[in-house]
């Protein structure tokens, strides 16, 4: 979240010709100037418009061509300009310039001296060039007073010789008390404003790098020439790494990431170490960076404040620093801002650091959720296949044993009928043949034997008794072998692997399916395409995959069923392909495929979970393809899949490896 680091909500726009007083008496214009001004510092304005106008409304009051403020900075050793009038660009330059070896400006800052009255043209003191405007004349340098230390000084040049009135001086030192309030009130409210902000970031959730940084450039606007910095502590490695740094000279912010803590580690280490406040006023000559003094020097950092942030408990968190570039000793300002700046990065960093326990406690909340309900998912999944297994395996074992019911009952007579049809159709040829030597030797008929031959058709029922002999012979053995199917099917003594042929599974199946293979309203009955390839016997648990076959079948005719309206209006034939085909020396592929209406995505991604079924309620358990995928892929080893789209029909593939790994038997 962005948010708006300019304090704004009262500016006023700096307007050249604010003020005018050619038509006021002087002392009047004096006041009334100074009224003005007040007001306008009162506004809200920023600083920087408030000095600019300062400046156009002094020389137009005291009608000369120069004015400029010279603001002095955090460190009390150097000046820097922030506004000024009647002067060239490149004259307006905001250097900073040292005052530290200057006698006469330093007594004008520590209030002994509060006015200078300068004689130019270029004024020069001592060995320190504060240059005046190159055709001015006479000057005055006057003191903005603050409640600790001098703020700095406001100055007028005149072009001409002039001798600078008791009224003049009074009107500048009340100008420059309004500056020294505005000021002061500035800091004051900049505190808060400072405070207020970060801990609306915090509120919002901004990130501790992002808010530690905002916190460094809001002091920085109120300790001009400074350079703020953070460092959070590695409890693990007893190191201070880099939290935030805006201002500081980037090699040398790098080159304290990873500072040790411990005794004379420079002002932060030793800080974070000793958990209070260090000061370090000369970095030159302190001993507490005696290891790191040509480093900081190189960067041209001369004095460093380090003070220590803590949690609520006492743990030191990380430091917070004010660094500048010459040696300088902290101003009750100085501290104020360091007791704010280390309470808005303990709340800032505590406040993080328990949304962040509070966000990995919810995750890891959330994961174990994640895994109870994985595994109460896999605990439902693997009951519900556990019951679909028992339901499923009851299911067959019944209709196993009916099966083999059945063809155990039928077995009996109809080996009986078969074994003696052959005699049966023996005596009656030999009948027969008795019948033809009666006639041969017994040519004259009596009535009555003629009357019987003609009503028993005797020349048909000769032609036609061994044809019809010949036609139960036939039936016999068909019923024979349809009960040897059944037998084959229901396979109830084979619990174990076996090698077979799988076409025979296959047509054991689809003969006992064979009677719903009829459509009803005279369209054409469910046609059934083999296209069997020579394969080798397949190793496998019969009674199981027959139990697929059986399964997969089932679904394909119930497709071709339910799609009757299109069979009539298209003029097509439903038809039910089988394929089988070797796929590699280890591997045989049967495919099931119909020309039905095809399925979804969405069904396609359920059709193998227990008790999924797309049949209305009472038709279907949704158990057939779950078990079918259980025995082929966990039982065999092997894989079933299945490609659809609506409109084109389903086909199930199924991969059966030749031999079965025997430690999966």
């Amino acid at each position: 979240m962005n948010l708006n680091l300019e304090k704004s909500s009262k500016t006023t726009e700096p307007n050249n010709n604010w003020y005018k007083a050619d038509n006021l008496s002087m002392g009047f214009s004096y006041q009334a100037a100074v009224n003005a001004l007040g007001q306008k510092a009162l506004s809200g304005i920023e600083l920087s418009y408030l000095f600019q106008d300062t400046v156009v409304l002094v020389a137009q009051i005291l009608d000369i061509k120069y004015s400029r403020i010279l603001q002095l900075l955090s460190d009390s050793n150097s000046l820097r300009k922030v506004a000024s009038v009647g002067e060239t660009p490149l004259e307006t330059d905001s250097t900073e310039i040292n005052i530290t070896t200057n006698h006469q400006v330093q007594q004008l800052l520590e209030n002994t001296q509060p006015i200078i009255k300068l004689n130019t043209p270029f004024c020069e003191i001592d060995d320190l060039t504060i240059p005046s405007p190159p055709d001015s004349v006479t000057g005055l340098s006057v003191l903005i007073p603050g409640a600790s230390k001098a703020l700095g000084f406001l100055e007028v040049y005149a072009s001409e010789a002039r001798d600078f009135s008791s009224d003049d001086i009074h009107f500048l030192q009340s100008v420059t008390h309004i500056l020294a309030t505005a000021i002061e009130r500035k800091r004051s409210e900049a505190l808060m404003y400072t405070q207020s902000k970060i801990l609306e970031q915090v509120t919002f959730g901004v990130n501790l790098h992002e808010i530690f940084n905002n916190l460094c450039i809001l002091l920085e606007q109120e300790l001009p020439g400074a350079y703020c910095s953070i460092l959070v502590v590695d409890q693990e490695n007893r190191q201070l790494r880099g939290g935030a740094a805006p201002t500081l000279p980037e090699e040398f912010a790098k080159g304290v990431d990873g500072l040790m803590i411990g005794e004379c580690c420079g002002s932060c280490g030793t800080a974070a170490y000793r958990g209070d406040s260090v000061f370090a006023n000369d970095i030159a000559t302190d001993v507490l960076w005696a290891d790191f003094r040509d480093f900081a020097l190189s960067y041209n950092i001369r004095a460093c404040w380090s003070s220590p942030f803590t949690s609520q408990t006492g743990e030191v968190l990380g430091t917070f620093a004010i660094s500048h570039k010459f040696p300088c000793h902290p101003t009750p300002h100085h501290l104020e801002i360091l007791k704010t700046a280390t309470h808005i990065a303990s709340i800032a960093t505590e406040t993080v650091r328990a949304a962040e326990a509070l966000q990995k406690a919810n995750n890891e909340l959330e994961r174990k959720v994640a895994e109870r309900t994985s595994e109460l998912r896999k605990a439902l999944l693997d009951l519900q296949k556990t019951q679909a297994q028992l339901v499923h395996s009851e299911k067959m074992s019944s209709l196993g044993q009916m099966v083999a019911g059945v063809a155990h009952e039928i077995n009996n007579p109809i080996s009986f009928i078969a074994g003696n049809l052959g005699y049966a159709n023996r005596y009656i040829n030999d009948l027969l043949d008795l019948i033809a030597v009666y006639q041969e030797q017994y040519p004259q008929e009596n009535h009555t034997i003629a009357a019987k031959i003609n009503t028993i058709d005797l020349e048909y029922l000769c032609d036609d008794l061994p044809k019809l002999m010949t036609s139960m012979t036939v039936g016999s053995e068909r019923i024979t072998e349809i009960v040897l199917g059944l037998r084959n099917f229901s396979r109830l003594d084979e619990a174990k692997m076996k090698s077979v042929d799988i076409h025979e599974g296959i047509d054991n199946t689809l003969m006992i399916l064979n009677h719903q293979l009829t459509l009803p309203n005279k369209l054409p009955h469910i046609q059934i395409v083999k296209d069997y390839s020579d394969l080798p016997k397949v190793s496998c648990y019969v009674n199981q995959l027959n139990q697929v076959f059986m399964n997969i079948l089932n679904n394909a005719i119930y497709t071709l069923k339910e799609n009757i309206q299109s069979w009539q209006s298209e003029n097509q034939i439903p038809t039910i392909k089988i394929k089988t085909l070797l796929l590699d020396k280890e591997t045989v592929l049967i495919s099931i495929k119909d020309n039905g209406s095809g399925m979804n995505p969405e069904v396609q991604e359920h059709i193998f979970d227990p008790f999924f079924t797309t049949k209305p309620v009472g038709q279907g358990t949704g158990l057939g393809l779950s078990i079918s995928y259980q025995i082929v892929v966990e039982k065999h080893q092997g894989k079933l899949n299945c490609i659809s789209a609506l409109g084109e029909g389903t086909e199930f593939q199924i991969e059966i490896p030749i031999q079965v790994l025997s430690s999966q038997q």
